[in-house]
């Protein structure tokens, strides 16, 4: 009887030894194949942010990195809580909101140091940032060809000298925002600039309609909005570089990076072909009057791009 027991309590116990050795490679699969998990990805709820969510999902697709897209989560807190709970494991992120909204500290307008104090940062939280994409989508002014050759419109310092002239529309935040309007007129001060004519705000999702329609002579523009290849708008180039930088850039949690070290170098070349242009295109693809599909706009790119067969 006492070896009968003997006997029983060893079964039991490399049952248990078996089932946790199993359980510590990851799950298996009917067949007895270690079932890798995916790396889950994340976007904000904006074309340009959903354009790249994909583009990066469909990158480590093809390497045969498991994926799982949950694109379109909201704004930045929303999108950045979901990382830092780990429901997500990356997503697109802008340098400068890394550095003033979700870190908080002090402006900051080298492109090297943003990167430097976000990747220092987001340590707290075993979250790391590859390398940034040339886009930049901070603020600007864009206005249409006709008016830029009107008033002889290149530069910042250019409309500063002319606003007395012309009627501005902005978005929400813009005339109270430090990077924005106050900011510029406290700039400009010694030489009047920025007190426009007329000014007036737009929701953000219209800031456009009022340049097209002739209702203002500028607008408050984000670099890499795609109306301004669509439309053919002149962007004024910051010559003072007064605003500051939003260079896009994958973010994942350490511990998905270490399980796919594969997945760097794709993502790096990835974000060395984002410019301004391009991300006006592709965007303007989707939100212009083709209105292609997010999938299908970021696939041909890649494949234009040889990221993908």
């Amino acid at each position: 009887m006492k070896k009968t027991k003997i006997a029983f309590s060893l079964v039991v116990a490399l049952a248990a030894f078996l089932t946790a050795a199993c359980g510590s490679g990851g799950s298996e699969s009917a067949g007895g194949a270690t079932k890798k998990e995916p790396i889950v990805i994340g976007s904000k709820n904006n074309t340009e942010n959903l354009l790249q969510g994909e583009m990066y999902a469909q990158v480590l697709e093809e390497l045969g990195v498991p994926v799982e897209r949950k694109l379109n989560l909201g704004g930045t807190m929303v999108t950045f809580e979901a990382i830092k709970s780990k429901q997500i494991d990356m997503y697109p992120e802008y340098t400068g909101t890394g550095i003033l909204a979700i870190l908080k500290l002090p402006l900051e307008k080298d492109p090297q140091k943003v990167m430097e104090k976000n990747r220092e940062g987001f340590k707290q939280w075993d979250i790391e940032w590859l390398d940034p994409a040339p886009l930049n989508s901070t603020y600007g002014f864009a206005t249409t060809k006709e008016t830029a050759a009107k008033y002889n419109l290149k530069t910042i310092s250019d409309l500063a000298k002319h606003s007395k002239e012309l009627t501005l529309s902005y978005p929400q935040e813009f005339d109270v925002r430090d990077d924005g309007l106050p900011g510029l007129q406290k700039q400009f001060k010694d030489q009047g600039g920025f007190q426009f004519k007329k000014q007036f705000q737009v929701d953000y999702s219209l800031r456009y309609d009022p340049l097209t329609q002739g209702l203002s002579d500028v607008t408050v523009s984000v670099g890499s909005d795609g109306q301004i290849a669509g439309y053919e708008l002149q962007l004024l180039e910051d010559d003072v570089n007064f605003f500051p930088v939003y260079n896009v850039a994958p973010i994942i949690r350490k511990e998905k990076l270490e399980m796919y070290p594969e997945a760097k170098e794709p993502l790096n070349k990835l974000s060395a072909l984002l410019t301004d242009q391009v991300m006006q295109k592709l965007d303007w693809q989707v939100d212009g009057p083709d209105k292609k599909e997010v999938e299908d706009v970021a696939k041909e790119f890649l494949k234009e791009n040889g990221l993908v067969k």
